[in-house]
């Protein structure tokens, strides 16, 4: 408990003094457009930030809050439904990963859709266990499923993953005797009823604009790859292994194939009804998003909230053992397993953070090129890029000087610019850096494209002059993109200490006709 709480302080910590990334920029930026639901994720997260921002204002921990929150309402619901599936040592296991794995651990700082998202999902998973857990304090199909409507509904207005949960109810009841008759009362109807109303905002919005969210969610992001790839799909078993170790994730799989275990021999009494829950939870999520790799670009993270069911699983495993070919193999539980699953989260977490605490990595680099040219080795210069953290950083200065330069282009020629950039990452933290309206120059579907096509908004600049942002990360000619008389670079640098960090392009450009 007392690490929980240490870690929580350094979360605050981390959430008050580190500048967004770009994807919080990007949440960030909505919220000065209210809206229904947005075209890459539904509307929870602007509704929540729009709260939070409300009190706090626009800084770091106005944007954060809310996914602070929502982390660590999950973990102490996480540690809950642990406890009451597999008991004591589960729920501290996976405590722990929620704590120190990259996945959630990192994750769990920015702002983003995930973490409503989660806390839904194990919210969810809570609720429906309470109803169909084998003892005398299940809940009433009634409240079960009311309750259930509401967490779900929520949960799709964070993110539509949540909807998978869905086949796994109904899969755990089909397989259950004593539950299947439960499917012909009007509770389950009702609760789906609940979470479909509730959910309305995102159907309304994708019917005004029409259906770019749903398009690009169902079928977009999931085409379009080049076919069947297999190196594909090992980077991302290779990104699982890193989120949670080999070891744990090892245990994770094993849980799932006991999970399934389970449901075959479904009267065995080797296998509590937790197990076939677990498999039930887990195994749509699974069949959908581990074979996607092969054939279609991924996201890590899109199996996180399966994934911390079967660290659980993982957790129990390491209590109780697992059998294999008929006999029992007990794991050592507190040492041999914790070192090594701890030996590698801890540098790794220590690889991540430090780098925030001052830019250290590239005076290494260099002590490390002095070594190698008293030996013959003529290395690489340093790359600002190969220290990710400073992706995170320079944007407030580029504000500032953005705000210069306009004042500097109004004088010169009589006439305001608009701000532009190229990529929707560079328009939010662009318009974050500036606190004024960003506009995307680019053929390339966003949020920000869809709501300016839909209102002509670019329609209206023809004729203007426009700042255009290019980062090092992205560098481009902004004549590529749009049609212009001419455009003028001029580069501007921020340092964090004595040592580089960005490098942008910021292009004077004339006469703004169309985009490309």
């Amino acid at each position: 408990m007392v690490l929980f709480f240490l870690i929580l302080l350094f979360r605050a910590f981390f959430s008050w003094k580190v500048p967004l990334i770009d994807d919080e920029a990007y949440h960030w930026s909505w919220t000065h457009n209210i809206m229904l639901s947005y075209y890459d994720h539904p509307g929870m997260i602007a509704w929540l930030e729009t709260l939070s921002l409300g009190i706090f204002g626009p800084t770091y921990w106005g944007v954060r809050f809310p996914s602070f929150l929502c982390f660590g309402l999950t973990v102490f619901v996480s540690y809950r439904l642990a406890k009451d599936l597999f008991g004591e040592v589960a729920s501290l296991v996976t405590g722990i990963m929620l704590l120190f794995s990259p996945l959630w651990g990192f994750g769990g700082y920015v702002a983003s859709p995930e973490t409503p998202f989660m806390l839904c999902f194990v919210l969810s998973v809570w609720i429906f266990w309470q109803g169909v857990r084998p003892d005398h304090s299940r809940w009433s199909i009634a409240k079960t499923w009311i309750w259930l409507g509401l967490t779900m509904g929520l949960g799709l207005n964070s993110k539509f993953i949540i909807a998978l949960l869905a086949p796994g109810f109904g899969l755990h009841l089909l397989l259950s005797q004593e539950h299947r008759k439960t499917l012909l009362t009007r509770w389950p109807w009702l609760g789906a009823l609940l979470a479909t109303v509730i959910s309305t905002p995102i159907f309304l919005w994708n019917l005004q604009y029409d259906w770019p969210g749903f398009r690009y969610q169902f079928y977009e992001r999931h085409t379009g790859a080049g076919g069947l790839s297999w190196s594909r799909w090992l980077e991302w078993f290779t990104a699982q292994n890193i989120f949670f170790t080999p070891v744990v994730f090892a245990l994770m799989l094993w849980a799932f194939g006991k999970g399934f275990t389970a449901i075959l021999k479904s009267n065995g009494c080797r296998f509590p009804a937790s197990w076939r829950y677990l498999f039930c939870m887990t195994a749509p999520t699974l069949l959908i998003f581990y074979p996607q790799p092969l054939w279609a670009e991924f996201k890590p993270h899109w199996a996180g909230g399966a994934h911390l069911l079967l660290v659980m699983g993982a957790g129990a495993l390491w209590d109780e053992g697992f059998i294999f070919r008929n006999r029992v193999w007990m794991l050592p539980r507190s040492r041999k397993i914790l070192i090594t699953a701890l030996g590698f989260l801890i540098p790794l977490n220590l690889f991540i953070y430090t780098p925030f605490l001052g830019p250290w990595m590239p005076k290494v680099y260099r002590q490390l090129t002095q070594l190698f040219a008293s030996v013959g080795e003529t290395p690489q210069p340093w790359n600002i890029r190969w220290d990710l953290s400073n992706e995170f950083y320079g944007w407030e200065d580029l504000g500032k000087e953005l705000h210069r330069v306009s004042r500097e282009f109004h004088a010169e020629v009589g006439q305001k610019p608009f701000l532009a950039a190229l990529r929707y990452e560079t328009t939010a933290q662009t318009w974050w850096g500036t606190k004024q309206k960003v506009y995307s120059l680019s053929t390339t579907k966003s949020h920000y494209t869809v709501i300016q096509k839909a209102h002509h908004e670019l329609d209206a600049l023809i004729g203007q002059n426009a700042l255009v942002v290019t980062p090092e990360k992205y560098p481009a000619n902004p004549m590529e993109w749009a049609q212009f008389d001419r455009c003028e670079p001029r580069e501007f640098r921020t340092f964090r200490g004595e040592e580089l960090a960005r490098i942008f392009t910021i292009w004077k450009c004339f006469n703004y006709q169309a985009l490309k």
